[in-house]
């Protein structure tokens, strides 16, 4: 046929079709706006799942927490069960403590054996099947590992110090750096204190609101750094009509609420007397009433 009219080149592939057109829009990339939009997607996932993921992780840390805590009240509830019904003192003294082979704590000990021995967590040891993992957990286990990697002459102290959650001691067990708990003074005379701090599991008339432990916190250590755990804790009201507690948690403060620890979201975990776990807001941790199991009301204290 003449004259036929001619297609241009750049519009033929070597076998005479449209394949070339196809082939640059395939190598061509993307447009800006395209970049965009896919980036504004990638940036819409990111605001989605890392706060997702976030919550997660502080959901798992929770429970990891609250299952330790449960470890700790049945081992605590058991100490009372073979102790013929004596709960574990918290601060006190002339109770034995035996290391993780079942032998009496050496007075040369750093520290001095009956200063360990005072307090709690030596003498729940054995309920515990000796492993200290089981309350110095969450952030704290750092704590234990360090105490581990270190001077092993300073252990049994520092380990004594620093578990993740402390004893409510002034009111269940008995501490006597608060005060005296057996039924009679030196002196012979009844004890007014005595009646008001629970000895017994049978003498709790309140178990399922009186707690034992609450995770704790403190900054009485060798740099003065916070660490989340303390042996400790101490309600609002102790001997007087002044509360101990601030009018404000100050997550940087431990002492303004009792050495309690609020790092779970503004709450605290506690355990009860009857083997109760739990999470609370640390305000509503005011209430005497779950400290002293035999106070009449949320602000009480103890010569009212």
């Amino acid at each position: 046929m003449a004259n036929a009219p001619r297609i241009p080149d750049h519009c033929l592939d070597s076998s005479g079709g449209p394949a070339e057109q196809a082939r640059f829009l395939r190598n061509r990339g993307f447009s800006l706006v395209e970049l965009l939009v896919v980036i504004g997607i990638i940036g819409t996932l990111v605001a989605i799942i890392v706060p997702v993921a976030m919550g997660a992780r502080r959901s798992a840390a929770r429970m990891r927490e609250a299952s330790a805590m449960r470890s700790a009240i049945v081992a605590w509830i058991s100490y009372a069960t073979d102790e013929r019904g004596f709960v574990l003192p918290g601060y006190r003294s002339g109770f034995p403590a035996r290391d993780e082979f079942g032998n009496a704590i050496p007075p040369e000990t750093y520290g001095g054996d009956v200063e360990i021995s005072k307090r709690w967590p030596w003498r729940l040891a054995p309920w515990l099947d000796q492993d200290f993992r089981r309350i110095y957990c969450g952030e704290n286990a750092a704590t234990f590992e360090k105490l581990q990697a270190g001077d092993p002459t300073q252990f049994m102290y520092f380990t004594s110090l620093y578990p993740s959650f402390g004893l409510n001691s002034a009111w269940v067990g008995g501490d006597e750096q608060r005060f005296p708990v057996d039924e009679t003074l030196p002196n012979g005379a009844l004890n007014p204190f005595a009646k008001w701090c629970v000895l017994r599991l049978s003498a709790a008339k309140h178990p399922g609101r009186t707690m034992a432990f609450v995770s704790s916190r403190t900054n009485a250590t060798a740099d003065g750094a916070l660490n989340e755990g303390y042996f400790r804790v101490d309600g609002p009201w102790l001997a007087n009509a002044t509360s101990t507690w601030a009018a404000e948690y100050d997550p940087e403060n431990p002492a303004n609420f009792g050495s309690v620890s609020a790092r779970f979201g503004g709450e605290a975990l506690f355990a009860t007397i009857d083997g109760g776990v739990d999470f609370a807001p640390v305000e509503q941790l005011r209430d005497m009433r779950r400290w002293c199991d035999g106070a009449p009301g949320v602000e009480w204290w103890i010569g009212q």
